[in-house]
């Protein structure tokens, strides 16, 4: 009998959430039909056992209190066997007919009563999230009826209350049998009284009792659901993946099915239903409950255990929501929080003002937001991570043009507010495009179904192949369009014009000039019009809407190379040019990124913001060189100033991310989530008073942080650069770092800091708020009513009385025994204790109206400081542009102390020299070393490109594994560091500005885009001879080497030609040496090579040979590559290398054959003195020719 008058919380007839899974209690047969031969001993045991049935559950109260997330399950002795943990579970058959689903339409709800429940102030709260334990109340009477896990102690009451009273009799057998079974006077009577219930069950005999070990695998009902099933599955507007139209995240669920449903239940499929790609975090009670495919991820994602039940069921406590849902998004899925907007109370009073049906019986809950990696808002319950990179939701818009395309596009980072959107031309290879991916690669994809290009949609699936993407609408109402967009904005954000704009600048200026409305756009910005609607559009559905775009500040995104395509409304704010860095040199050169870049080499900031800032200067190099002067005497300054350094770097250390600290507080202030009617402004959160207190917190962290920063104007009071001055200097000492005191002063004196950070209130002085004051001297009033009522009793009872109870049950009446005899009927008693001092105690209608008054005055109460909190957020957010002023110039300090920090542990160091204006572009550059290795391994190289002695284009040999690589990723690397105002390790450098760098280095095919490595190649190097200019970089690697020798150098000397015209500065390594032939003589062009040491050269057996590399940068050509010391290297068979030296021997004699006999034709006509000459030159052919003979 134990499994059926098991009372846990799965798997019982009151366990009524999803009870449509199950129709019947889970009954053994055999145990319904007791032998004829009972042993009196078992007899007589199992009877006590059941007469002390509710004794048993009396003293579940009694157990020790767990965290809320752990819902401990008794484990009956029939489910244990050989050591294992076992299961009941009923299993229903593969064809459920529909009247079998009927049968539950009017059971117990889960969701009438859930917001009764209020946590205990003594009850521990755990971020752990397992989910299979069960939680113990200490209060019998707190604990919420809306659990879809009934508690033990609440298993009678729920029974007995069920709010569902206009049920059949019929159809609540099922919810009394248990109770029947206590009622019996005899354990025969009770057995049989069990007995005739099961038979009444009409489908008893359809379901199979199976035992299985918890360790095999189990099939869910959610799992066998016909709607669900990839052959039947649909969207909601009942269309089939392979439809064009097919939405993902929707779900067809039939409405003969949810009829069936429990209110409750019922409420959960609708929600799935339409958001069927999100994991509901399913708030019941105090808890976020997750259900069905949503349980299976909380059990493989987060560690949680199934609940015990039919139905897979999992779930966490409301305090550790931030922390499941942070491993959920970083993990790639999509979190929607469902919050209960309404009260038990309230509900009824809706049901009152309608004519209410079965299913409007259910508290009301919303989807308050829905979240990914792309869609992060910082919210009260949420903390600012340590993660300080940005990310980027991008909406992409093509117009495609055949060979070319017009790309519209707008990315955000909602946790900071930034809007960037631009539009631009493109060329088939989409190289802007790529270079927009590299500054600032995005972690969420927003784009229209099939309207991208081919060439496009190869970008999506390569480059942005690892992130989460997302389609917008392309047709119907809810398709984006530039009018739209801009209609919307301006009836929502930005209404009036003239005096009264309010338009940003960036969004005036995309609209055009006729329209003074503003809803007509520019012909060039409709496509980034239109994407920027589709970031509001997709915003909107996740509910971000109202506290995003508030603090939205928008920026134009210009590519780097269009400076000279910019219009003239913007052209003033381009002219700070900077350096183009595309997405080949990003990669190549290994920029960014976290290991082994040049950004993680360069990066010791000290703060998050800071660390941002470090990656834009990386990745836009500036080409002023006043702005680069004034960084190179900043730096030196401060590593000048080693003690204000270090102190600085200590001041700047603790500090928060402020930037993201800004747009938090201003989601806190902001008030357009209640005025908007946002579901967030209704829910219903038990956690309430520790989310203030985290609010407080972090809002006097960020006061203490800006107090911090206001050291810094003495700090370096003494400091001579202009840059120094001017980003730690207030505005009398012409600097640019605000003045903060006033405002740091209010914040100070406006509420009692150490108040506010123990009770999380912010409570005004008196007379500082009338609304406060107002509902202050309410309270006070009725603690006056509630002290003259006490009095009064007191002089009833004749004894010392004293009020008992908290929260919903204060003001009880504790009477002493002795003296309770006077309590007549209108004295209701709520309990009595044992003991030395027993007592009982009572309510009266009197001392409930007390109550009542009491409970709506501190609502007022706490309505008014939870707005006063609110406008003080807000008030804080009205000095933004203080705040963030102060933000930026700690920045730029912060970049400049790493970048100090950075020089400061080399062993050699220089300021590079930079000039701008020079015909010739050159770089001189002595003994420099690759900024990301090791200098003690590292042998220094130098070079000249571009002086009077050498020409801009070296012509680089060397052997293989020489350096050739190396040397030119070493230059590129110190000419940005040099651009962006960095110290470089080097003893010398001084160069010309360069305004772009291109590379084609290594040797990769892209097979998702059906590239072979030969064409990767010419479409880098194409690139190249289109927008080159002379004061570009070029290091090209290798070129032609992915197809015949004969094609290869050919191609590789006509770019070598093309580029010597450009007179640009270019290293171009090759192992074609008939390139050195080609150019030997020319002036253009300067030979150079990677030295090495070689030892047994020309000996018949190759193997013997030895190569030592120098790893100097050596004037002259190379005469060979070596690459059988290579094959050496590599443990290639000496064998194969014998033979390969015979074969490479034939192959260099036919050649050199060819050129002799070309020479001795050639030498037949001319003057004597040529013929001389060229006599010359075939002595040493045949010398060579000679050697070639193995």
């Amino acid at each position: 009998m134990s499994k059926k008058l098991n009372t846990s919380v799965g798997g019982t007839p009151t366990n009524t959430l999803f009870n449509y899974f199950s129709k019947s209690p889970a009954v053994d047969k055999k145990k319904l039909n007791p032998s004829a031969k009972t042993d009196p001993k078992e007899s007589t045991t199992e009877k006590e056992n059941l007469q002390n049935q509710q004794l048993k559950v009396k003293d579940a109260k009694k157990e020790d209190s767990k965290p809320a997330a752990k819902r401990k399950l008794p484990i009956s002795d029939d489910e244990t066997g050989n050591g294992q943990r076992k299961r009941k579970r009923i299993v229903q058959p593969e064809s459920e007919s529909e009247p079998e689903m009927e049968e539950t339409k009017s059971e117990d709800d889960f969701s009438d009563c859930a917001s009764d429940y209020e946590p205990d102030d003594n009850e521990a709260s755990d971020d752990s999230g397992s989910s299979g334990e069960e939680e113990v109340s200490p209060s019998e009477n707190d604990m919420s009826v809306d659990s879809p896990t009934p508690k033990k102690s609440r298993k009678k009451s729920k029974i007995l209350n069920n709010n569902n009273n206009n049920e059949p009799t019929s159809k609540k057998v099922k919810l009394e049998s248990p109770i029947q079974l206590a009622e019996g006077s005899t354990f025969q009577e009770k057995l049989k009284n069990l007995q005739s219930n099961a038979k009444k069950d009409a489908s008893y005999d359809d379901i199979v009792t199976t035992t299985s070990n918890l360790d095999e695998p189990v099939v869910w009902p959610h799992q066998k659901l016909e709607f669900l099933q990839p052959d039947k599955i649909m969207d909601k507007q009942k269309r089939r993946p392979d439809h064009p139209d097919y939405d993902k995240s929707t779900l067809h669920v039939p409405e003969n099915f949810l009829n069936g449903l429990s209110p409750g239940v019922r409420q959960w499929w609708v929600l799935k239903s339409s958001n069927y790609d999100c994991v509901l975090f399913f708030k019941v009670g105090k808890f976020y409950e997750l259900y069905h495919m949503d349980a299976d991820v909380g059990v493989n994602e987060l560690g949680f255990t199934y609940m015990r039940g039919e139905f897979a069921h999992s779930g966490f406590p409301e305090i550790s929501f931030d922390k499941m849902s942070t491993i959920l998004i970083d993990r790639g899925f999509k979190v929607a929080r469902v919050e209960q907007t309404e009260t038990p109370d309230m509900m009824t009073e809706r049901c009152k003002r309608i004519k209410a049906t079965k299913f409007d019986k259910v508290v009301a809950r919303e989807i308050c937001q829905i979240t990914n990696r792309g869609t992060q808002v910082f919210g009260s319950q949420c903390k600012i991570g340590p993660n300080h990179q940005p990310n980027y939701m991008l909406a992409i818009v093509e117009q495609d043009e055949g060979t070319w395309s017009r790309y519209g596009v707008c990315f955000i980072d909602t946790s900071i507010g930034d809007f960037h959107l631009g539009e631009f031309e493109d060329d088939k290879n989409c190289s802007r495009l790529l270079t927009l991916l590299s500054h600032h690669m995005p972690v969420l994809l927003l784009n229209e179904k099939s309207a991208l290009s081919q060439r496009s949609q190869q970008i999506v699936r390569t480059v942005l192949g690892g992130i989460l993407k997302e389609q917008v609408p392309g047709n119907g109402n809810q398709a984006c369009s530039a009018e739209k967009t801009l209609k919307l904005l301006a009836e929502r954000y930005y209404a009036g014009n003239g005096a009264d704009d309010n338009w940003p600048l960036v969004l005036r200026t995309m609209q055009s000039d006729m329209d003074h409305l503003g809803l007509t756009p520019n012909d060039n910005y409709k496509l980034a019009l239109k994407a920027l609607g589709q970031c509001i559009f997709f915003i909107h559905k996740c509910k971000l809407e109202p506290k995003v775009l508030p603090m939205a500040r928008y920026q134009l995104y210009v590519p780097p190379d269009q400076l000279e395509d910019a219009k003239p409304a913007v052209a003033s704010t381009l002219r700070r040019s900077h350096m183009v860095l595309d997405a080949t040199t990003l990669s190549n050169l290994r920029i960014i990124g976290e290991e082994h870049s040049l950004l993680s080499t360069l990066d010791h900031c000290c703060t998050k913001f800071g660390k941002r800032l470090l990656h834009h200067w990386l990745c836009a190099p500036s080409c002023d060189v006043a702005v680069i002067k004034e960084r190179q005497d900043a730096i030196g300054e401060l590593m000048r100033m080693t003690s204000e350094l270090q102190e600085v770097r200590a001041l700047l250390a603790p500090m928060p991310d402020l930037e993201r600290n800004l747009a938090q507080i201003h989601l806190f202030g902001n008030k357009r989530i209640k005025q908007m009617d946002h579901p967030d402004s209704r829910a219903i959160l038990f956690e309430e008073k520790i989310y203030n207190k985290q609010k407080l917190l972090g809002f006097m962290a960020v006061l203490k942080g800006f107090n911090a920063l206001t050291k810094l104007p003495t700090m370096f009071h003494q400091c001579e650069t202009a840059l120094l001055r001017r980003i730690t200097q207030l505005p009398e000492s012409e600097g640019t770092f605000p003045d903060l005191s006033k405002e740091l002063q209010y914040f100070a004196t406006a509420f009692d800091h150490d108040a506010a950070a123990k009770t999380g209130v912010i409570a005004p002085q008196a007379g500082m708020d009338a609304e406060y004051d107002a509902a202050m001297d309410s309270i006070g009033e009725i603690e006056k009513r509630l002290k003259s009522y006490l009095e009064e009793q007191e002089r009833h009872f004749g004894c010392r009385i004293t009020y008992f109870g908290s929260d919903k049950k204060r003001y009880q009446l504790d009477v002493p025994e002795s003296h309770a005899s006077k309590a007549n009927k209108s004295y209701s008693l709520e309990g009595q204790t044992k003991g030395k001092k027993p007592c009982r105690r009572y309510t009266t209608a009197e001392t409930r109206a007390l109550l009542k008054d009491m409970q709506h005055a501190e609502e007022t109460r706490n309505t008014v400081l939870k707005d006063l909190a609110r406008r003080l957020f807000e008030k804080f957010s009205n000095y933004y542009d203080q705040w963030k002023q102060c933000i930026d110039c700690v920045a730029n300090l912060d970049v400049l102390c790493s970048l100090a920090e950075y020089a400061g542990q080399q062993m050699v160091i220089c300021v590079p020299e930079l000039v701008s204006g020079t015909e010739q572009p050159f770089i001189q550059l002595e003994e420099g070393y690759h900024p990301c290795v090791n200098a003690s391994t590292y042998i220094p190289n130098g070079l000249e490109l571009g002086t009077a002695s050498e020409a801009p284009l070296s012509l680089l040999t060397g052997p293989n594994m020489g350096g050739k690589s190396t040397l030119m990723r070493e230059v590129g690397l110190l000419v940005i560091m040099a651009q962006i105002g960095a110290h470089i390790p080097a003893t010398t450098c001084r160069l010309s500005l360069v305004d772009r760098i291109f590379t084609r280095l290594g040797a990769q095919d892209d097979i998702l885009a059906g590239h072979s490595t030969f064409l990767v190649e010419l479409n880098e190097t194409s690139l190249i001879l289109k927008h080159a200019t002379c004061h570009s970089l070029v290091l090209l690697d290798e070129l032609g080497r992915g197809t015949a020798t004969y094609d290869g150098t050919a191609i590789a000397a006509s770019v070598v030609n093309f580029l010597a015209n450009l007179k640009c500065r270019t290293l171009f390594s090759t192992h074609y040496h008939n390139l050195i032939d080609f150019f030997h003589d020319d002036k253009r062009i300067t030979l150079g090579h990677m030295a090495c040491m070689v030892e047994n050269e020309d000996n018949a057996d190759p193997t013997q040979e030895t190569v030592t590399f120098l790893y100097k940068y050596t004037a002259g050509a190379c005469p060979k590559s070596y690459g059988f010391n290579a094959a050496k290297l590599a443990g290639m068979p000496q064998g194969i290398i014998k033979r390969a030296y015979e074969l490479s021997k034939k192959v260099e004699a036919i050649a050199l054959q060819r050129k002799i006999t070309t020479k001795i034709v050639a030498a037949t006509a001319g003057n004597e003195d040529s013929k001389k000459e060229k006599l010359t030159a075939l002595k040493d052919l045949l010398k060579q020719l000679k050697m070639c003979q193995v």
